[in-house]
């Protein structure tokens, strides 16, 4: 029996936390992001991503009860071995109006990790994203396109991490739950 209390209960609705799992780049690896990118981001305009915010996400869970959360952290650790990422390449959705930066070539372990991720996932009971998989890293919202270049970002991103996304005044921070090293 679980121990969330039920929606018609006095407590309410479930509590649900917005969750996913990312590739969390360290403090160097920010840096030369918002570095490269810089140019770019201020030419789109929108709601340029708070440097601290940076990252790629593998796999996004959406809201989860805290039953589901326990689930989710049982999946990793999934021992892909680092991934090494050069982000070189610039791009723009126009819906939903995303600047983002992405890697030229998607790393065969990054590949393998988001597989084996997802594959834990569903037999934990979660549903798999119907989206084709494509690592990039979110630069601004509500942007426009830009013809610009950047210079490369070299990435070795060591570890996985569970994160939440809490809102705040102007946005989401993203707090890490819990990592493991790949």
């Amino acid at each position: 029996m679980s121990s969330e209390p039920r929606v018609d209960s006095p407590e309410g609705k479930l509590k649900r936390r917005r969750v996913f799992f990312a590739l969390w780049p360290d403090e160097a690896t920010r840096t030369a992001l918002a570095r490269a990118t810089r140019r770019a981001v201020r030419a789109a305009g929108g709601r340029a991503t708070r440097r601290e915010n940076l990252h790629i996400t593998v796999a996004f869970l959406g809201g989860v009860t805290s039953v589901e959360l326990d689930r989710a952290r049982d999946v990793p650790p999934i021992a892909t071995g680092p991934v090494e990422l050069v982000l070189d390449t610039l791009g723009h959705w126009p819906r939903p109006r995303i600047l983002w930066l992405a890697p030229s070539a998607r790393p065969d372990s990054l590949v393998a990790l988001e597989r084996s991720l997802w594959d834990g996932l569903v037999a934990q009971g979660f549903e798999r994203e119907r989206k084709v998989f494509t690592p990039h890293v979110t630069l601004s919202r509500r942007a426009r396109a830009v013809e610009e270049t950047v210079r490369p970002v070299h990435w070795r991103a060591e570890r996985l991490t569970l994160l939440e996304s809490v809102p705040v005044e102007r946005g989401v921070r993203y707090e890490p739950i819990q990592e493991w090293p790949l």
